[in-house]
Order: C-alpha cells, then sequence, then structure tokens
C-alpha cells in the first residue's frame, strides 16, 4: 500500500500531497502556459524554416505538408495560450497535450515520408522535448506510450525494418529519459511553487499577527493613556476641590482652549497641527496643578487675598510646572510634556511682561500658554466667584479687548473675537 500511495503521489501529484498539489496548480498552469508560448514558438519557426530548408528537395515534396500542418498545430497552440487560456483556464492542458502530440506525431509523419536515421532520430528527440511543460507524468506516458503505438503500426507497414528497428529503440531510450527528467523538473517546479506559496502564507501569518499585535498594543496603549488622563483629572479635580472660588473652572477653560483653537484651525491663518490642538486642550485641566502646594487656608478664603496671600498664591505656576514635569517624566509624548509643562508654568504671563513667575514678554511666551491665559480669565470673568458676581458677556468681552496688546497676545485677537460667539453659546448653556 504505501509503494502504491508513492508511486501515486509521485506520478500524479508530483511527489505532493494532493492537497499541495491542488493548492499549487493554478500558479504552476500559469508557469506552463508561458512555456507552450515559449516551445510553440520554437517549434512554429523550426517547421516555417524548415518549409524553406527543403523547399527544392524532391523527396520532400510530402513533407513540405507535413511542415505546414505542424506550422499550423504550433501556430494554433501559440493563439491559445496567449489569448484563450487567460480567460478559459480549462483549455491549459487540452493545448499542452495538443502540442505535445503535434510534435511528436510531425516525427512520425516524417519518418513514413523519409524513412532514414535520421528521421528516426529526430523523432526519438521529440520525445524529450515536450515533457518540459506538462505538469502529469501520467499525461506524459500516456501520450509517449500513444506515439510508439503509432510509431509501431504505421512503422511496421512504411518504414524499412532496420531504419524502424532503430528509430522504435531510439524512440524508447528518449521516451525513458523524457519522462524521467520531465518527472524531476516538473516535481522541482511544483516543490518551488509550495514552498512560495508556504513562504507567503507565513508572511501572510506574521504580517496577520503583527497587526494584531499593534491592535493588541494600541488598545492596552489607549487605555493606559485614559487612565493616565483620568488619574491627572482626578488630580486637577481635587485641587479643584479645595479652591472655593473655582468649582467646574478645569472643564470650563478645557471647553474655552478647544473652542478657541477649533477657530484657529478654520481660520488657518496659524499653521496648528492636530497634534499641537488636541495636546493642548488635554493640557489645559493641568494648568493650576500647582494649586496642591497652596495652604487651605489662602486657597480656601472666602474673599480677596492680601499682597502676602498672593504672593504666596502666585506660587502654583511654578510649582504646577514642576508637578506636571514629575508626573510626566517618563512619557514619551515629549510634545504633550512641554505642552502641559508651559501651561501650567506660564498662563500667568502677560504679553508685556509684567505677569509671574519669570515675567516672560510678547512671543517669549508660549503660543499653548497665551492661549491658555484668555481662556483662563474669560472663565474667571463670566463665572461667579466668593469675592464677585458673574460678568455679563458684553463686559467679560470689553474687558479681555482692552487687554489685548498688555495682557493677551493681539496677534489672537481675531481668533478670539472669531470664537467669542461660540464662546457666549457655550457658557449661557452651562451658568
Amino acid at each position: 500500500m504505501r509503494i502504491f500511495r508513492f508511486l501515486k503521489n509521485e506520478l500524479l501529484y508530483a511527489g505532493l500531497s494532493k492537497e499541495e498539489f491542488l493548492q499549487v496548480r493554478e500558479s504552476v498552469g500559469e508557469r506552463n502556459r508561458r512555456a507552450v508560448i515559449a516551445w510553440s514558438s520554437i517549434a512554429g519557426l523550426f517547421w516555417f524554416a524548415s518549409l524553406f530548408i527543403f523547399y527544392n528537395v524532391p523527396e520532400y515534396d510530402k513533407g513540405r505538408i507535413v511542415f505546414i500542418c505542424s506550422f499550423i498545430y504550433s501556430l494554433i497552440a501559440f493563439i491559445s495560450a496567449v489569448f484563450l487560456i487567460k480567460r478559459f483556464r480549462r483549455l491549459l492542458f487540452p493545448t499542452m497535450y495538443f502540442l505535445q502530440l503535434s510534435v511528436l506525431l510531425t516525427g512520425i509523419a516524417l519518418a513514413v515520408i523519409q524513412p532514414d536515421k535520421r528521421t528516426a532520430t529526430m523523432i526519438a528527440v521529440a520525445m524529450i522535448v515536450p515533457t518540459f511543460f506538462t505538469d502529469s507524468t501520467v499525461a506524459s506516458v500516456f501520450i509517449e506510450a500513444i506515439a510508439v503505438i503509432v510509431y509501431i503500426i504505421v512503422g511496421k507497414h512504411y518504414i524499412n525494418p532496420d531504419v524502424f528497428s532503430w528509430g522504435l529503440e531510439t524512440m524508447l531510450m528518449f521516451s525513458v529519459a523524457g519522462i524521467i527528467s520531465g518527472h524531476t523538473i516538473n516535481k522541482a517546479r511544483f516543490e518551488r511553487f509550495v514552498y512560495a506559496d508556504s513562504a507567503k502564507k507565513l508572511a501572510d501569518i506574521e504580517k496577520k499577527y503583527n497587526e494584531e499585535l499593534e491592535k493588541d498594543v494600541a488598545a492596552k496603549t489607549k487605555k493606559i493613556v485614559e487612565l493616565h488622563d483620568k488619574l491627572i483629572i482626578g488630580m486637577a479635580t481635587m485641587v479643584e476641590g479645595r479652591d472655593n472660588s473655582t468649582g467646574g473652572h478645569i472643564r470650563r477653560t478645557s471647553t474655552g482652549v478647544r473652542i478657541l483653537t477649533e477657530t484657529m484651525r478654520e481660520n488657518g491663518s496659524l499653521d496648528l497641527t492636530d497634534s499641537f490642538c488636541e495636546k493642548i486642550i488635554k493640557a489645559a485641566p493641568m494648568h493650576d496643578l500647582g494649586k496642591i502646594a497652596v495652604d487651605d487656608a489662602i486657597l480656601r478664603k472666602p474673599g480677596r487675598f492680601t499682597a502676602e496671600e498672593y504672593e504666596v498664591m502666585k506660587t502654583h505656576a511654578a510649582e504646577g510646572a514642576r508637578i506636571v514635569h514629575d508626573i510626566l517624566a517618563d512619557t514619551d509624548d515629549t510634545e504633550f510634556q512641554s505642552i502641559a509643562e508651559n501651561v501650567a508654568h506660564y498662563h500667568h504671563e502677560r504679553f508685556d511682561g509684567s505677569g509671574y513667575p519669570d515675567k516672560l514678554k510678547g512671543d517669549a511666551i508660549p503660543l499653548e500658554a497665551r492661549l491658555m491665559a484668555i481662556a483662563d480669565v474669560y472663565d474667571a470673568l463670566v463665572s461667579k466667584r466668593v469675592y464677585k458676581e458673574n460678568f455679563s458677556f458684553e463686559k467679560a468681552n470689553q474687558i479681555i479687548l482692552e487687554g489685548m496688546g498688555t495682557q493677551f497676545d493681539p496677534s489672537l485677537k481675531k481668533y478670539y473675537e472669531e470664537a467669542r460667539p461660540k464662546l457666549e453659546e457655550y457658557y449661557a448653556s452651562i451658568l
């Protein structure tokens, strides 16, 4: 049984399993189609050239008819391989076997017309050539067996006995050689395609695994980032809870920053990236984290600060930058770390240089801090505090515009004015 199974696999499936054979047969078929194109071209040119070589040879008058027929057979195989097989894949195998038989029968026909050892040898050589583009050893054995049988039947009647015996022996020898070499070539071809197909499948599996791994890592990273953000928001909310005057401040200022940055992106005058806009919105809740270091007696005072208390209160900017730096020290997102630190550190700086903690002036103040300053002050104006009632939108707008060039960056004036309707709409909905 094992020997039978081995022979079956060798002859029918090129030494492979049936599954592997069928899996790559289409790819090998395309390779064979190209081989048919090549061999039909070579055979056709050979028969066409023979017409002229033997044009004036009287004994080859009938041979010219064979050459013409053989040229037509090669042309049919060529046309089929080039134009028809791609559309009708089932024509591949009939075309291969048709070309193989036509070459063999041409040799036999020539042997009958010109029975000598030269033509007998040509028949034998023809036995080996077509095996290079068949995908089944059984088919080659069957076709060459037909050729041998036809040669025996025809040869006994029309070929000289000596030439017939020489031709039969040579045919059998070349037939065996052709079948063995064809099988070896075909087997190697199939194994190469199976290897290539397996490598491709392995690459696809690896690619899919990497994609799934990337998705998994991205999902887990997203969860970690979300947890990290929630912790930061939690800290900011905790700090806000200690401050009697700023309930809901971090949520409102974050929205204010978002409205301002979205307006600037829509305007397009400043080349703000999506990344910058996303990160300043994300950093906005961290701007007052430094208040965690301010004593409750000052932070929760139900009234205005004294000069000494105000000086203590101002330390929250630098302290906030230090806290943010420590929280984000191990982050890979250095852009976000820088934006968050700047927002916490410099949101109380003034454009004219009279702010705190470092008295930065003009463009020396980072853009994110200049934007945060507008959102921070606007919220303080329109919101109720323990030491004041909320201002009307008109009054708040007047104060903001008067501060352009002194407290705020005047280049941001037009963006603030474009964003003003959305800011008022938002605050009207929550106050």
